[in-house]
C-alpha cells in the first residue's frame, strides 16, 4: 500500500526533454503514491515523453503544451489541475531517498495549521550521499525550494494564486514566499525529507548564450521583487547595487556579455510595470525587517 493517500496529496513534476530521468523517478515513487497521485506537465517535450508516459503508466495524469511554454506556466497549470489537499512538487530528475519520511511531513503540516510550506533537504549529486545521517532540526525560513517541497494547497489558492509571467527560471519561489509572509503564513525547512537531485553540478556549466540568458531572468526576477515587495526607495537601493556588483565581478574581469543581460533584465522591468502596481504588496520597513531576519532555507546538503 502507497505511503500516500492520493485523495488528500498530489506529486506535481514539470518535465522537459528528460524521459529517462522522468522515467527513473517514476519508478521511485510507486511506493510512495498511487499513480493517479502524480500529476505531470510536458513543456512540449520532443523526445516522445508524453507518448512513452501515456502508454507504459496510463492511470497517471499527463499533459502536454502544443509548444514551449516555461517552467513558469507549467507549475501553474500544474497547481490549477490538482484538488487534493497538500500538494508536493518534484523535479523530474529528483527523488526521495527516505520517502518513509513523507509521513513526518504530513504530520507536521496538519499539527501546525499556519504552516503553508515545508521545505524538504536537498543532496545534489549523480550518486547517492555516504550518509542520509542529519543532526539539522525544523526550523522557519523566508523561502522554500522549488523542485523539493511540500504545500498546503490553500495557501496556494488563497495567497499566491498564481506565479506571474515576468518569472522564467528563478525568482517565483521567493514570490510565494513573500505573499506568504504577508498573509501571516509560515515556511519551515524540514530536514527530515531527503530528496537526491541527480545532477553533477560540474556538468552543469552552460554556454555563454544560455549563461547570459539566465543571469537575465535571475536580475530581472530580484529586482521585480525588489519593486513589488520592498518599501520603493530601499527597492531601488537593492537594484542599483546588483547592478554595481554585476559590472565589478563580470564586466571588469572581461565578461560583456553582462551588458546585454542588464540591458535585457531593465527592458523586462518596464514592459511589466504596470502589472506589478496593481499587485500592491509592498512591505513597510518593519515587516521587510521582520521577514529578512529569517534564515534562508539551504539549496545544498552535504553529508555530515
Amino acid at each position: 500500500m502507497p505511503l500516500l493517500d492520493s485523495q488528500y496529496v498530489s506529486i506535481l513534476i514539470t518535465t522537459y526533454n528528460r524521459k529517462k530521468e522522468l522515467i527513473f523517478t517514476l519508478n521511485t515513487l510507486r511506493d510512495v503514491i498511487s499513480p493517479d497521485g502524480i500529476y505531470i506537465w510536458d513543456d512540449a517535450s520532443t523526445d516522445g515523453t508524453f507518448e512513452y508516459i501515456s502508454k507504459e503508466y496510463p492511470e497517471i495524469n499527463i499533459f502536454q503544451n502544443k509548444e514551449n511554454k516555461g517552467l513558469i506556466s507549467n507549475r501553474n497549470h500544474l497547481m490549477q489541475a490538482v484538488t487534493t489537499e497538500y500538494v508536493i512538487s518534484l523535479d523530474d530528475d529528483a527523488h526521495f531517498l527516505n520517502p518513509e519520511a513523507l509521513e513526518k511531513a504530513m504530520l507536521f503540516m496538519q499539527e501546525n495549521l499556519n504552516c503553508a510550506v515545508l521545505s524538504f533537504r536537498l543532496f545534489w549529486g549523480l550518486e547517492k550521499p555516504a550518509s542520509q545521517k542529519t543532526t539539522e532540526k525544523t526550523y522557519q525560513v523566508s523561502n522554500f525550494l522549488g523542485g523539493a517541497h511540500l504545500m498546503r494547497k490553500s495557501a496556494w489558492d488563497n495567497f499566491i494564486t498564481s506565479y506571474p509571467e515576468w518569472y522564467h527560471f528563478y525568482g517565483e519561489e521567493d514570490y510565494a514566499a513573500m505573499k506568504l509572509f504577508r498573509a501571516e503564513q509560515m515556511l519551515f525547512y524540514f530536514p527530515k525529507v531527503l530528496v537526491h537531485h541527480r545532477v553533477s553540478l560540474k556538468n552543469r556549466k552552460k554556454g555563454a548564450e544560455e549563461t547570459s540568458l539566465r543571469t537575465q531572468w535571475a536580475l530581472q526576477a530580484a529586482w521585480s521583487n525588489y519593486l513589488i515587495f520592498y518599501p520603493k526607495q530601499k527597492a531601488w537601493f537593492k537594484i542599483m547595487y546588483s547592478i554595481k556588483e554585476q559590472i565589478r565581478l563580470k564586466f571588469l574581469k572581461g565578461d560583456f556579455s553582462i551588458l546585454r543581460s542588464l540591458g535585457s533584465a531593465g527592458k523586462a522591468l518596464i514592459k511589466y510595470r504596470h502589472y506589478r502596481k496593481r499587485l500592491n504588496l509592498r512591505f513597510s520597513n518593519k515587516e521587510l525587517q521582520a521577514y529578512l531576519s529569517l534564515p534562508q532555507a539551504p539549496v545544498f546538503w552535504r553529508p555530515e
